[in-house]
């Protein structure tokens, strides 16, 4: 009997001996504990001076516009067509003509050369407007009627052309045709000169005789960017320097993550709206809120809103910055918007500025803090001029964000400009980015972040041209989670 006692007792004694080393080295060092995930934002909009939409005056009050005073400076080429001016037909009376007699394929241009007579400005988005007036019974066939802005360099060469849609079944009344390009490229070869064309590419399949298109009243309207490295000389009027283009787009981000879950224990705010117009912000014209200021928690305001500060709230090493307080499980939306730069550094590479202090971070800079961020999953918009650069979009630009396995990056623009409405009196009824108000606001209505790209890249500003034409926004995705993360996904953006 005593030896079947004997024997629990050793093995109690053995299994005692092995557990309870274990258990005091678990107490002295207990597992790390594992904090739940947390949604983290930073916003930033740093600036709020821009100018507006300003007339082409020279040109649009004189002859080259209204055609009847100087129709001699337009030079036309065709086939199978005659051009002409018609003093009794226009829009008002007067206007240029392409006839035909054929019922086959046409081609004729009309084009005037802009820079002979007009001074170009470099990174302006020029917008023409031209009245037409198709006279057929029936639609035409082939490419149709189209307006164009060609762009050559300084020995001649065609850079590009950009060109509207075609008309083909608007006939026997005037309509007004809309196009837009910028004055830059991304090639090589320097835009200096600029050619406006009035196209006709169709066949005219009635019957009836004096088969012609009729093309009128040309005005140009200039968007100016204002890049803060290469400012325009002189500078244009300045109906809307301090509006609220640039606040109302990071108050638009702000309120859609509140909306969404995000705390403002969560979002660190930077917002630089100093001297507004009227003092307050306003992004929707018609939602019966008129400051979208009141009742944000801004963080950082006006005048500390700088490029230092902003370097600080990055650096992980800062003890008590945002990037700090970010843990290895956490989610993080980094969106900037403000003016970029191209022209700081000869190889191109971005800079994106601050009014405050006319400070600047250059996109290496933001790389190399960005990436010493540790967190389950980061995304980042990028909203300024030439964006793209900052992922490393055109030749010798920068370092590459494909090296940052937790990344999708978003911009408003390749090596190009973006563009605002600076306030809400606009078709469009809203002011801040042209593409990423379209972006957030499908995020907002439960959109991946792919369906929210696609969304914005082919939206169409009021009287603009689509944005994947006018900006060519540009997206990375280091996880492949674009096509399904979102406000509703598990987990959730």
């Amino acid at each position: 009997m005593k030896k079947k006692v004997v024997i629990p007792i050793i093995a109690i004694i053995i299994i005692g001996a092995i557990l309870i080393p274990v258990l005091v080295l678990m107490f002295l060092n207990p597992p790390p504990t594992i904090l739940p995930s947390e949604r983290k934002a930073l916003l930033l909009g740093s600036a709020n001076d821009f100018y507006e939409s300003e007339p082409d005056g020279d040109f649009n009050d004189g002859g080259d516009s209204s055609i009847d005073l100087s129709p001699g400076n337009w030079t036309f080429e065709g086939n199978d067509c005659t051009g002409e001016y018609t003093p009794l037909e226009g829009n008002p009376i007067g206007s240029l003509t392409i006839f035909t007699l054929f019922d086959t394929l046409v081609s004729g241009n009309f084009s005037l050369d802009y820079s002979e007579h007009y001074d170009l400005i470099e990174y302006a988005l020029y917008n023409i407007t031209v009245d037409v007036k198709i006279q057929s019974d029936v639609p035409l066939d082939g490419t149709g009627v189209r307006i164009g802005l060609q762009w050559l360099n300084s020995i001649g060469e065609t850079v590009r052309v950009d060109w509207s849609e075609g008309i083909l079944n608007i006939t026997n009344s005037w309509f007004s045709m809309n196009l837009t390009g910028v004055c830059n490229n991304e090639t090589n070869n320097e835009i200096t000169d600029l050619n406006l064309v009035l196209s006709v590419e169709a066949s005219f399949p009635d019957l009836i005789p004096n088969k012609a298109v009729y093309f009128d009243n040309i005005k140009i309207d200039r968007w100016i960017s204002v890049n803060v490295s290469l400012p325009v000389e002189p500078p244009p009027s300045p109906g809307g320097i301090n509006s609220d283009g640039f606040p109302a787009q990071v108050l638009q981000v702000y309120w859609i993550l509140k909306d969404h879950g995000y705390t403002d224990e969560n979002i660190l705010l930077m917002l630089y709206w100093k001297n507004d117009i009227d003092g307050l912000v306003n992004i929707y014209r018609n939602d019966g809120i008129l400051d979208d200021t009141v009742g944000a928690v801004i963080d950082i305001l006006d005048d500390d809103v700088n490029a230092s500060r902003f370097k600080r709230e990055l650096d992980v090493s800062v003890e008590g910055s945002f990037a700090n307080s970010i843990k290895p499980n956490d989610y993080l939306i980094i969106y900037m918007v403000d003016h970029g730069s191209n022209k700081i550094f000869p190889n191109g590479s971005a800079t994106f500025h601050f009014e405050a202090d006319n400070s600047f971070i250059t996109e290496f800079e933001f790389y190399n803090l960005v990436k010493e961020i540790t967190c389950s999953r980061m995304m980042i918009n990028v909203d300024c001029c030439f964006s793209g650069n900052f992922l490393n979009s055109g030749p010798n630009v920068g370092n590459s964000w494909y090296d940052i396995p937790n990344c999708i990056m978003v911009t408003a623009s390749s090596n190009r400009p973006s563009w605002y409405w600076i306030n809400n009196a606009n078709g469009d009824g809203w002011a801040g980015s042209w593409f990423f108000h379209v972006f957030w606001d499908a995020l907002d209505n439960n959109a991946t972040i792919n369906t929210a790209y696609n969304v914005a890249i082919n939206f169409i500003p009021f009287n603009q041209a689509p944005l994947i034409i006018v900006q060519n926004p540009l997206i990375y995705d280091n996880m492949g989670v674009n096509m399904t993360l979102s406000f509703n996904s598990d987990p959730p953006l």
